[in-house]
């Protein structure tokens, strides 16, 4: 089960205000997942490096993969949070490890 924040929560980690995170939304730097007519962060989509909080890195570029390569908002990041054949782990968790290119790679072939 993927552990997820409320947008507040989300909001107080990273040292933002809520209103941030819906911008951090539109702009495909954090998922949102509708838990309980809830919009909620997969907590995995905050990194832990450089001494701040902040949104995981890969993920933007990772979802503008996805959108170009076909996949609706909604669909990607279904995708994003899913377990594959092709993967050990969920394509988040991989890319919470820096495993980023095991996770393009295998976006690859959708897109055609």
């Amino acid at each position: 089960m993927i552990e997820l924040l409320s947008q507040r929560e989300a909001a107080t980690m990273l040292g933002v205000t809520p209103a941030r995170i819906k911008q951090l939304w539109a702009e495909n730097e954090l998922l949102k997942v509708v838990e309980d007519s809830k919009p909620m962060v997969p907590a995995l989509c905050i990194a832990y490096g450089e001494g701040q909080p902040r949104p995981l890195k890969a993920l933007h570029g990772t979802m503008l993969m996805l959108l170009d390569a076909g996949f609706s908002h909604d669909e990607a990041t279904e995708w994003i949070l899913s377990r594959h054949d092709d993967l050990d782990e969920t394509p988040l968790e991989l890319l919470a490890q820096n495993r980023v290119r095991e996770v393009r790679n295998a976006i690859l072939p959708l897109a055609f």
